[in-house]
């Protein structure tokens, strides 16, 4: 188990992004009564990031970029 701190943000890019997220996740839902949530992240990840532009542009390929940097080369 972990803690878990919530608090406000100043931020207003990282509010925005999330409004975004929240409404790209209702229109991707659509009508679904049981949403395929691992299969709406995966969509919700190729979303392009402002933050990110300089980079890699969506957080899919930031967190691709991520792993190939720590982990080991290849044998």
């Amino acid at each position: 188990m972990r803690d878990l701190r919530l608090a406000k943000t100043a931020n207003r890019s990282v509010v925005g992004i999330m409004n975004e997220f929240t409404y790209l996740a209702e229109a991707y839902h659509g009508d679904a009564p049981v949403p395929d949530l691992p299969g709406l992240a995966m969509r919700l990840a190729t979303t392009p990031c402002g933050p990110l532009y300089s980079e890699h542009v969506s957080p899919d390929r930031e967190l691709d970029a991520l792993l190939r940097s720590i982990a080991p080369p290849a044998s």
